[in-house]
């Protein structure tokens, strides 16, 4: 009990510290003004919970764990055993959500800051039968208030980054107390599983259930929508396409440089940037305006013309995007950038892969996908230039790769069905 209270007593401080830079990155990206009220749990008011049937509070943070949950939720739906509760932390995940599933499910809102009067008032208006926490949110106020009413919380798709371990281990009173409240523990992989057993999870509360994100259905054009979709970025049905997928700062720069090198006796060579965060977009068109290059910014539309470079500074398309390239390069993978952005999507295409040494909240599988021989991973930049100048002029090797990443992502689907049953055997449990 007192471990609560302390985190309610720093909350408050701590809160009115960090406000500022969440408020800016909120302005920066746009959308933070809609439903603001939710934030301190003044959700609408909801309709009773119907006999027979269990409610559901999802939270799940960002736009990927939101597209993460579509099978599962549909799956849930399918039963028609639920009523469905799913909340988002980020503006553009709360869009993403709402686009998805505002007509599918009860009610979509934005998680409520986790302090204690904001949690109580949300928990007051929705009462669900079962709290699901999605990857790493695990959020002590909101784990309380289910420990208080007796709701048994289960962590999905859980994902422990480094990150999140030396936090955890710097407050082992505090993590315990929240983690001996979660009364179950979906694992995506065999790492994060031991990983949730280090922070104080015990190993009969803990089980691999797979990585829901292998089971997003994947957006699959046929060749008239995929030669559409690349004439409005620029490009022709003959380019060969260079992605940067989720980048980071430094890794445009290196994009850029690798694209002339690839287009050294093959012009055929394009580049496609997707920024992690759109709102660096100007960052960005100040290095496409002196890279000699031809270039278009998404946002602003169609491209009128061919050009070389293509900004996606636009939210939500990372994996329609992904379906036309031929070779690409994951974010944040490299000094000094470190953690990593999913390689999901892309091995999910089968496109070839070439990301750095610093995918550290994606370990295992990385590890998995080295295993299989069907990625490159570098140390630095000058090496990230060379794999891509490589793979870019050697076919064979990109169809040989796209092979076994396809066949790779065949292997590792299923996670959801898991879930799902899963779900229901602890929501009914004491029916």
């Amino acid at each position: 009990m007192w471990t609560i209270l302390l985190y309610r007593f720093l909350f408050i401080p701590c809160f009115f510290l960090v406000m500022p830079y969440y408020a800016y990155r909120m302005i920066k990206r746009g959308g933070y003004k809609k439903d603001f009220k939710y934030r301190f749990g003044l959700f609408k008011k909801l309709p009773k919970r119907k006999f027979g049937k269990k409610r559901l509070w999802i939270q799940a943070v960002s736009v990927g764990e939101v597209k993460a949950l579509e099978k599962l939720i549909n799956l849930l739906i399918e039963s028609d055993l639920y009523e469905i509760v799913l909340t988002t932390t980020t503006s553009t995940g709360y869009e993403l959500a709402r686009r998805m599933y505002a007509s599918k499910i009860l009610f979509v809102g934005l998680f409520p800051f986790d302090f204690w009067l904001f949690s109580w008032l949300a928990w007051k208006r929705i009462f669900p039968h079962l709290a699901i926490l999605m990857e790493s949110e695990i959020w002590p106020e909101h784990i309380w208030q289910a420990y208080l009413r007796n709701v048994p919380v289960i962590l999905i798709n859980a994902r422990i980054s480094d990150k999140t371990l030396a936090r955890y281990k710097t407050f082992p009173n505090l993590a315990k107390s929240t983690l001996d409240n979660i009364f179950y523990v979906l694992a995506s992989d065999q790492l994060m599983a031991d990983r949730c057993y280090e922070i104080g999870i015990s190993s009969d509360r803990i089980k691999i259930a797979g990585n829901m994100k292998f089971d997003n259905r994947i957006p699959r054009l046929d060749p008239t929508e995929a030669s559409a979709l690349r004439r409005t970025l620029g490009f022709t049905k003959n380019d060969l396409i260079l992605l940067g997928s989720s980048t980071w700062p430094q890794e445009e720069a290196m994009l850029i440089r690798a694209l002339k090198k690839c287009r050294i006796g093959d012009r055929r060579w394009k580049l496609l940037l997707v920024p992690r965060h759109a709102e660096r977009r100007n960052q960005i068109i100040g290095l496409l305006k002196t890279s000699g290059f031809k270039w278009h910014q998404r946002s602003k539309g169609k491209a009128s013309a061919e050009v070389d470079i293509c900004l996606a500074d636009t939210t939500g398309e990372l994996q329609t995007l992904t379906s036309i390239a031929d070779l690409a390069f994951i974010g944040k993978s490299l000094a000094p950038n470190a953690g990593g952005q999913s390689p999901v999507d892309a091995a999910c295409h089968g496109v070839p892969i070439v990301y750095g040494d610093k995918m550290t909240n994606f370990k295992d599988i990385c590890l998995s996908l080295e295993h299989s021989k069907c990625v490159v991973k570098v140390k630095d930049l000058a090496r990230a230039i060379m794999a891509i100048t490589i793979l870019a002029k050697d076919e064979s090797k990109r169809q040989n790769f796209a092979q076994k990443l396809q066949e790779w992502h065949r292997n590792n689907c299923g996670a959801s069905e898991f879930i799902a049953k899963k779900i229901q055997d602890i929501a009914f449990a004491n029916r």
